[in-house]
């Protein structure tokens, strides 16, 4: 009697979910590997997107890892986008997929299933956050839109609301587009990641580039500009009651990671708000596994948990 083949299916691509479901193709020629993608790009540099947006990357397609054809011809995968998964059910092993195109919903078994979510932007509830002309920069639509409006409004100004990495990879991308930029950041250093000694230096440059850099600010709403501001996306305001009009509203205040799907299932989802997992990125769920910027790991010097919502180590 024949063993039926293996069925994994991976939830999410881009960096984690796409490495997952190549190395599983690599280690089985006969699993049947769905992936399900809710978005219509399933494996894409999203570190890249500041860089299209200011043409450093000339060509769209650059961004393109792979494409849902070329997963399939290349490795076999069953790519299924615009497609959501909606609910686990660990005790029969099968997970409730919504079809976002056609608004059908069905059942898939599966033998293993690995979970690739990621993290969505913060948007904290700062009044007028959502105001016309601001964005936040996670994916191809997103990167889109923030195109779109350069080309329509043609920005003068633009202001960043956060020093992270994409913060500041947007600071030196819209300078580039000719724009006079604002970087806001409300912790007392840029790069909050590394050493306040090391962070110095990358302030320094930024300053040296005509970048206005308010660090240890904090913004408390985006107002109506009044006339005299002449700006086309908002005021932005700050605790210490400093208006500074702009543009264009960049919102790179972190991650959130998208823990509803497996906390409904009842996987243990940690203090930092992230999947748990092991050393092998096994959940509380035998049969379940998680990868990129949704799970939490032990810090391999301290073993406490944290969080690394980065692409190198979703891909490892």
């Amino acid at each position: 009697m024949t063993t039926p083949a293996k069925k994994i299916i991976v939830v999410g691509g881009v960096a984690g979910g796409a490495s997952v479901a190549a190395r599983a193709r690599r280690l089985s020629e006969d699993a049947h590997i769905i992936m399900i993608e809710r978005g219509s790009f399933v494996s894409y540099a999203n570190c890249g997107l500041p860089f299209h947006i200011s043409g450093e990357i000339e060509h769209r397609e650059d961004l393109l890892i792979q494409t849902p054809e070329g997963l399939r011809n290349r490795f076999d995968l069953d790519v299924r986008t615009r497609c959501e998964v909606i609910s686990i059910d660990r005790e029969a092993r099968h997970v409730e997929i919504r079809n976002l195109d056609t608004n059908d919903v069905y059942n898939e078994r599966y033998d293993d299933l690995v979970l690739a979510p990621g993290a969505a932007p913060l948007t904290p509830p700062i009044p007028g956050i959502d105001r016309v002309g601001h964005f936040t920069l996670r994916s191809i639509p997103d990167m889109d839109a923030v195109i779109e409006w350069n080309k329509t409004m043609k920005p003068r100004h633009a202001t960043v609301v956060g020093a992270g990495y994409i913060g500041l990879e947007m600071v030196e991308q819209l300078t580039h587009l000719g724009m006079s930029v604002t970087l806001i950041e409300a912790a007392p250093q840029i790069l909050g990641a590394i050493d306040e000694d090391m962070a110095f230096w990358p302030h320094r440059h930024l300053e040296d580039r005509q970048i206005d850099v308010r660090v240890g600010a904090t913004v408390v709403g985006f107002e109506e500009p009044t006339a005299a501001e002449d700006a086309r996306a908002s005021t932005v305001v700050l605790g210490d009651g400093t208006r500074v009009p702009t543009d264009l509203v960049i919102l790179s205040i972190g991650v959130k990671p998208e823990v509803e799907l497996a906390r409904n299932a009842g996987l243990d989802v940690g203090e930092l708000g992230g999947i748990r997992v092991n050393q092998h990125m096994r959940t509380s769920d035998q049969h379940i596994w998680a990868v990129g910027d949704a799970i939490e790991v032990r810090n391999p010097v301290t073993q406490d948990w944290t969080l690394l919502p980065l692409a190198g180590p979703a891909n490892q």
